[in-house]
């Protein structure tokens, strides 16, 4: 990126439905089955349901990339194995629920002809900071194993994560969601019906320093208390 460049990040709004449509469409191209690729009425109902976490990224005035973010209710186990399309209701975000702790990202995506040139880190370092503006304890995301179906005849999906992870091969999602801060609690199988990945995800976490600090803190103050002479 030169240094003329600028990226920055705002909500996204109605009027910006068309051109996000048009953006996804052009970053997945290979995606474009099982309503994995957003539609108008799914967009929409992202802005209607919870606009603070539709975000887009623009490059010296123009929409280069965007994320999609929903706060799940409670009862959703969100760091056990899971789909794409149960976890969002087909893309839908039916159950937004603000009283939720979790930000989970539904969807990044960037042009590709702008790809390199740090949209997705500034996306993802504002992603991080509406989880601490909104004091939710963690993010929560599927990320695509990108490289694996070309190996996948000579190792599990678990055994290509861990060379990511170690450093020993490099993924194009995985790494640059490595980079940006994410931890692997896992790996799902059928997340997302993908042949690049094998329709396997990571399983990704990113927690709010200031959250863990205060429940370090609340948990730290309860065992004084308990051990407390009466």
């Amino acid at each position: 990126m030169s240094a003329l460049e600028i990226i920055s990040i705002r909500e996204a709004t109605v009027s910006d439905v068309p051109a996000l449509v048009a953006l996804n469409h052009a970053a997945y191209p290979d995606l474009i089955v099982d309503g994995a690729v957003y539609e108008p009425e799914q967009i929409q109902a992202h802005i209607a349901c919870f606009s603070r976490g539709q975000l887009v990224a623009e490059l010296d005035g123009k929409m280069v990339g965007a994320l999609s973010t929903f706060i799940p209710t409670a009862s959703i186990p969100v760091l056990k194995p899971h789909t794409w399309l149960g976890i969002t209701d087909g893309g839908m975000f039916l159950r937004h629920d603000p009283a939720g702790k979790t930000l989970y990202l539904a969807d990044i995506y960037v042009d590709p002809g702008v790809r390199r040139r740090g949209v997705g880190q500034s996306l993802y370092a504002a992603l991080f900071g509406l989880c601490r503006s909104l004091e939710l304890d963690h993010v929560v995301a599927g990320g695509r194993l990108w490289g694996y179906s070309a190996v996948a005849d000579q190792m599990t999906a678990e055994q290509y994560v861990a060379q990511v992870v170690h450093g020993h091969r490099t993924d194009p999602v995985l790494s640059s969601q490595l980079r940006a801060g994410f931890l692997v609690r896992g790996v799902m199988s059928n997340y997302l019906h993908d042949w690049r990945s094998k329709s396997y995800a990571t399983l990704l976490e990113w927690s709010n320093p200031a959250r863990v600090e205060h429940q370090a803190a609340a948990q730290a103050a309860l065992t004084s208390s308990l051990r407390a002479p009466s």
